[in-house]
């Protein structure tokens, strides 16, 4: 039973995307955001720390991790132009940048390994807690437009990172710490 926390946990985010969007759809209280933005964040963390715990953190596992992240960003995303129509569209510059970068990176690891990216690198780990923040920020106290542009900065520098390690590996990264701790190429 417990090999299979790892993927109800990455399961449970994939899930918790739809809700959020039915709830800003619902116009329900903005608190609810927190507990669902949290336990996203918490299952993010926990899925790849009891996947390795219990011996089943494979690349297939990885990669669904990796998968399922943006699809519950995208709702996440929804909701958040629901909820905050002001200053997502005097930002779409900034969100768009954000998305393209994602898209590089999907986009190079496929390019050049034909599979989709897995690197969960520290910095990438530190760019989900900063995005963990700007979207309680935003869905939640309703914040203005810095949120957007802190959390850009940090997505550009970690997703150059990633492409920089699929550049560098002869194999597809997996679970890399970062570009300053690349494993034998």
């Amino acid at each position: 039973m417990k090999r299979h926390l790892p993927f109800a946990l990455t399961t449970l985010r994939l899930l918790l995307g739809p809700v959020a969007l039915m709830c800003a759809l619902a116009n329900v209280t903005r608190w609810i955001f927190l507990p669902i933005l949290v336990t996203g964040t918490l299952s993010d963390i926990y899925d790849g720390v009891l996947a390795r715990r219990y011996g089943v953190a494979t690349p297939a596992l990885r990669r669904y991790d990796s998968v399922t992240d943006v699809i519950y960003y995208l709702f996440i995303l929804a909701a958040a132009f629901l909820l905050c129509k002001t200053v997502v569209t005097q930002h779409w510059l900034l969100i768009a940048l954000i998305l393209l970068s994602e898209a590089a990176c999907i986009l190079v690891s496929c390019a050049r390994f034909g599979k989709y990216p897995a690197t969960h690198s520290y910095l990438a780990k530190f760019y989900g807690l900063c995005l963990l923040a700007a979207l309680v920020a935003l869905l939640v106290f309703n914040a203005s437009g810095w949120v957007l542009i802190a959390l850009t900065a940090v997505a550009l520098v970690t997703n150059l990172e990633i492409i920089a390690i699929h550049f560098l590996m002869r194999a597809p990264p997996v679970d890399v710490r970062s570009i300053f701790a690349l494993p034998e190429r």
